[in-house]
C-alpha cells in the first residue's frame, strides 16, 4: 500500500511539473504598446491582430504588477512568468501583460510596460480595439462590448 501511495505522489508531481509554457518568456514589444498609446490618443479602431499579428487564436489580458500565483489563478493552469518585466517568478510591471494562445497553448507573452490601456479578459482573435476619451473599449467587430 506505501509502495502504491508513493508511485500515486510521484506520478501526480511528474504530470504538474510537465504543464508549463513551453519556454515562452514575457518580452516587450514596443511598436505594440506605441501603436495602442496612439490609438488611445489619435481615435479610430483597429483589430488587435493587426498590431499582434501570428498564429494565435485569443488573448488573455492581464494587469500587474501580479504574482506567478495570480497569473495562474487567471490563466487557469500552472505558467512559468520569466523574462522582460518579471522577477522571482511574479510580473512586476504596472501594465498590461498580454498572453497570447493558440487554442490552448501560450505562444507568446508581451509586456506593454507600464500601459495599462486594456481591460482585463480572454478575448478572441477578432477582438478590435476602439479608442473612446482617450482610452482603449475592447469590442467585437461589430462594435458591441467584447466577451471578457
Amino acid at each position: 500500500m506505501r509502495v502504491i501511495v508513493t508511485l500515486l505522489a510521484l506520478l501526480a508531481l511528474l504530470v504538474g511539473c510537465g504543464v508549463n509554457t513551453s519556454g515562452v518568456k514575457v518580452e516587450f514589444d514596443v511598436g505594440l504598446e506605441k501603436a495602442i498609446v496612439d490609438l488611445a490618443r489619435s481615435g479610430g479602431s483597429r483589430p488587435l491582430k493587426e498590431l499582434a499579428p501570428g498564429d494565435w487564436t485569443s488573448v488573455h489580458v492581464l494587469f500587474g504588477p501580479a504574482t506567478g500565483t495570480q497569473i495562474e489563478n487567471e490563466l487557469g493552469r500552472p505558467v512559468e512568468i520569466k523574462g522582460d518585466g518579471t522577477y522571482g517568478g511574479d510580473y512586476v510591471q504596472d501594465g498590461n501583460l498580454l498572453v497570447f494562445h493558440k487554442d490552448n497553448e501560450i505562444t507568446r507573452m508581451v509586456s506593454l510596460g507600464g500601459v495599462a490601456a486594456l481591460a482585463v479578459g480572454r478575448y478572441g482573435a477578432d477582438v478590435v480595439l476602439r479608442a473612446q476619451d482617450r482610452a482603449i473599449r475592447m469590442t467585437n467587430p461589430d462594435g458591441s462590448p467584447a466577451r471578457r
